[in-house]
């Protein structure tokens, strides 16, 4: 019952017009050394061609690892995922019409391949109505070249919903540590078990065949039964990873922390300060948002801060962080080390973390953005060519009861200081966010607003909230002048009603004390 096949023989299993299944979180859980390989077999060989692929989460480094490998014109026809993780070959593909590129939740994706396992038509949801994904917009279609449509608005019990198409998957690449003989899957270094299971069990739903990459490969019987994450019944193959340092690494920058895999605490890991610039302020204002006890996730980037703010003023304890990968408590990784922890307090499937979003399990969101319009929608998916992706932003932007955007108020080489309590603008930013008209709507005020979800966005001059006429400016840091330093850089005006200056406190040095 030996599943154990060498690289070639497992690749072999691949055929012309297949529909391939990734699991992982950027790189890790992911089955690079597969991936990378079949990129190889392609240019050697020519085969095999017309590849649907399909990921729930972004899957590399956002560099030069993932399915950058296998980002060649003729080896895939079509590309659905949840993020392109600046896959830049891929991107250009899809510019150019030669991949048919489409972009859907990442929560969205990952329960999908549960709904293929159950023998469901599909995933359906309200994730995603009033945004580009929603069929009367542009159907989550990132090129010229896609033509099907994957998603359909669907009316049931007098409400709106998406449903989100099955597919038939002939092949599942996924990952875990050890394989025994009968193809039993552990996950004991990983920093997550993500969607290998659901994945798993997808594929076998469909008839098609599963590739597990590990690092170890034991006797039948030898992991203990609790510890199998996908069971040996759902395997085809197994492929022990040549060289694990390049090919099995948890994180970008970690080949392996026991810390990262939860199978020990560290008593140092935690936060770093940060200096008193535009991104600690715009934390710390974000940070007077959260309630005690409150459960709350944290997008990459500026609300990373919002740890490291609560960190500092020795509250770190009084709310709990979620990652989208499925860790629960500790401390999140940020940058390079997205989507792990570190002392997390558990670790569940993704498809089981986003089960939680979607149902509103979360008290408060912290995201950033990158485009905002009069309404209150905003852009962070598309920018010309520049294809990013949505990630889980949809997914918790319309399941979270609080929202906070997050991100300064112009980009491109701003400069600002704070001096004696007054923040000085020292350089304006060469790019405007706040514009008439936005290329996607990534996040819709009409969902957020049907929904009653209480939406504020917050910059490190001036707070703003949502409302049914459109952006409210309800606040202005100490030492701006909106006549001077915001409506300008602006291309439309907001509603002004009662302004009020921001909290002195986050123009301080020290501790504000909260």
């Amino acid at each position: 019952m030996g599943k154990r096949m060498n690289l070639e023989e497992a690749l072999a299993l691949v055929q012309n017009g297949n529909f391939i299944a990734s699991s992982g979180f950027m790189v890790g859980a992911f089955a690079m050394e597969l991936v990378e390989g079949l990129g190889k077999r392609f240019l050697e060989t020519g085969s095999p061609k017309g590849l649907t692929l399909m990921h729930a989460s972004g899957q590399g480094n956002n560099k030069d690892m993932g399915h950058i490998f296998i980002s060649h014109e003729g080896l895939i026809k079509r590309y659905i995922c949840g993020h392109f993780a600046n896959n830049k070959r891929m991107i250009e593909l899809a510019n150019e019409g030669k991949v048919e590129a489409y972009n859907f939740p990442q929560g969205v994706i990952t329960n999908l391949y549960r709904a293929i396992a159950a023998g469901k038509p599909g995933e359906l949801t309200k994730i995603g109505l009033d945004t580009y994904i929603d069929p009367r917009m542009q159907g989550g279609k990132m090129s010229l070249s896609c033509k099907e449509d994957l998603v359909e608005l669907l009316r049931v019990g007098g409400k709106d919903y998406l449903l989100y198409k099955a597919h038939r998957i002939d092949i599942g690449f996924i990952r875990g540590t050890t394989a025994d003989e009968n193809g039993n899957i552990s996950m004991e270094e990983e920093m997550g078990v993500i969607d290998a299971l659901d994945v798993a069990m997808a594929v076998r739903a469909s008839g098609g065949k599963v590739i597990a990459q590990v690092k170890n490969y034991v006797k039948a019987g030898s992991i203990p039964v609790k510890d199998v994450v996908v069971p040996g019944i759902m395997v085809d193959a197994v492929v022990v990873a040549s060289n694990p340092a390049v090919h099995h690494r948890q994180t970008p920058l970690e080949e392996y922390n026991p810390v990262i895999s939860g199978r020990c605490q560290s008593p140092s890991a935690g936060f770093g300060r940060l200096k008193l610039d535009e991104r600690k302020i715009i934390a710390r204002r974000a940070y007077l948002e959260v309630k005690p006890d409150s459960v709350i996730n944290l997008g990459i980037g500026i609300p990373e801060g919002i740890a490291m703010v609560a960190n500092e003023e020795g509250r770190g304890g009084d709310f709990v962080l979620t990652v989208e990968s499925g860790m629960i408590g500790g401390v999140p990784g940020g940058g390079p080390h997205f989507g792990s922890s570190y002392n997390a307090w558990a670790n569940v499937p993704m498809a089981t973390q986003f089960l939680f979003y979607n149902g509103g399990g979360l008290d408060t969101a912290f995201l950033g953005f990158a485009e905002i319009n009069p309404k209150g929608d905003i852009n962070v998916t598309r920018f010309g060519p520049r294809l990013a992706g949505c990630g889980g932003f949809v997914d918790i932007t319309q399941a979270t009861r609080a929202v906070v955007f997050c991100g300064g108020f112009t980009a491109g080489g701003f400069e600002c200081l704070v001096k004696d309590g007054k923040l000085v603008i020292v350089q304006e930013g060469k790019n405007k966010k706040f514009l008439k008209t936005i290329e996607q709507i990534s996040f819709s005020s009409i969902f957020a607003l049907r929904e009653k979800l209480n939406i504020i966005y917050v910059t490190e001059r001036c707070v703003f909230r949502l409302t049914p006429e459109g952006i409210e400016l309800t606040e202005v840091a100490p030492g701006i002048d909106p006549e001077r330093d915001i409506y300008p850089h602006m291309e439309f005006k907001p509603i002004v009603k009662q302004l009020k200056s921001m909290d002195p406190r986050i123009f301080q040095e020290g501790l504000m004390g909260v």
